[in-house]
C-alpha cells in the first residue's frame, strides 16, 4: 500500500507544525465531564497514531510531534500534554500486555460505527508513518492492518490518501 502521497505529506507538515505548538489547556473551561468525553472520543485517534508511532520498535520524535500536532488539531487544543501522555503511556502498556493486533482490534470496534471516524483515524495513522521520512517496513505492515481492522478497503484507503 502506498501511503506516501503529496496530500498524506502536507498532512504530515500541517500536524508536525502543529505540534510544535504549546498547547493551551482545557482545565476548568467545560469541568471535569466534558474532558472525559473529549478523551473518550479522540483516544482512538491517538491510539492508533502512537500504535503506528511505535511500530519500528523506537519513539522517533518527529512522529511524536505529528501526533501530539494531530490531537490538538482535532481537539482544538481541549487535552492538555498530561492527558495526551497518560493515553499514549496506557497505550504502550496495552501493547506490551496484548500486543498490536489486539489494541487494533478494540480501536476498530470502539470506530465501527463512524465511518468518518475510521477514515480519519487511518488518514492520521499514515501521516504519523511518514513524519519521520521514512516508512519501515513494520509500519508499512501495521498501515496494511490498520486499514484491515478499520474496515477500510484497498481502494478505499487509496482514495482517502489521495484525495483528502
Amino acid at each position: 500500500m502506498d501511503i506516501d502521497t503529496a496530500t498524506i505529506q502536507r498532512l504530515r507538515d500541517a500536524l508536525l507544525e502543529a505540534g510544535r505548538v504549546e498547547p493551551g489547556s482545557a482545565d476548568g473551561e467545560s469541568g471535569l465531564d466534558y474532558r472525559q468525553q473529549t478523551v473518550d472520543r479522540f483516544a482512538p485517534f491517538a491510539e492508533v497514531m502512537y500504535l503506528v508511532a511505535l511500530a519500528d520498535g523506537h519513539e522517533d520524535p518527529a512522529e511524536l510531534d505529528a501526533l501530539k500536532g494531530a490531537m490538538h488539531l482535532l481537539t482544538a487544543n481541549q487535552l492538555n500534554d498530561d492527558t495526551l501522555t497518560d493515553i499514549y503511556q496506557r497505550c504502550k502498556h496495552d501493547v506490551s500486555e496484548f500486543g498490536p493486533q489486539q489494541c487494533l482490534e478494540r480501536i476498530g470496534s470502539r470506530l465501527a460505527r463512524d465511518r468518518l471516524g475510521r477514515e480519519t483515524a487511518f488518514t492520521l495513522a499514515a501521516a504519523v508513518a511518514l513524519a519521520d521520512d521514512d516508512l519501515h517496513g513494520e509500519e508499512s505492515a501495521l498501515m496494511a492492518d490498520v486499514a484491515e481492522y478499520l474496515g477500510i478497503s484497498n481502494s478505499a484507503a487509496k482514495r482517502l490518501l489521495q484525495s483528502l
